[in-house]
C-alpha cells in the first residue's frame, strides 16, 4: 500500500494504530446507544457519525492515513 504525503512509517503505523482505536470506540459507543431514546433523537448525528467511519476506513483502506485519522476522530467528536 502506498502512503499519500511525507508520512514516515513510523508516524504512519502511529496514526493507523489511532485511528484504528478511534473508529473502535466510537462503533462501540454508537452500539451503546442503539435502541435507546438518545439514538432516536439523535437519528441524523448517528447517521453521520456513521458515514464518518465509513469514509474514515476507506481513507486507511486507500493509504491516506491522514484524512482517515481525521475523519475518525470527527466521527469520535460528534459522538461526545
Amino acid at each position: 500500500m502506498e502512503l499519500k504525503g511525507d508520512t514516515s512509517t513510523e508516524q504512519a503505523s502511529y496514526e493507523r494504530f489511532t485511528t484504528e482505536q478511534l473508529t473502535a470506540a466510537t462503533e462501540e459507543n454508537l452500539k451503546k446507544i442503539a435502541g435507546t431514546r438518545a439514538q432516536c433523537y439523535a437519528a441524523g448525528m448517528v447517521s453521520q457519525i456513521k458515514q464518518f467511519m465509513e469514509q474514515s476506513k476507506s481513507a486507511v483502506t486507500e493509504g491516506d492515513l491522514n484524512r482517515g485519522h481525521n475523519l475518525a476522530v470527527k466521527g469520535s467528536l460528534a459522538l461526545g
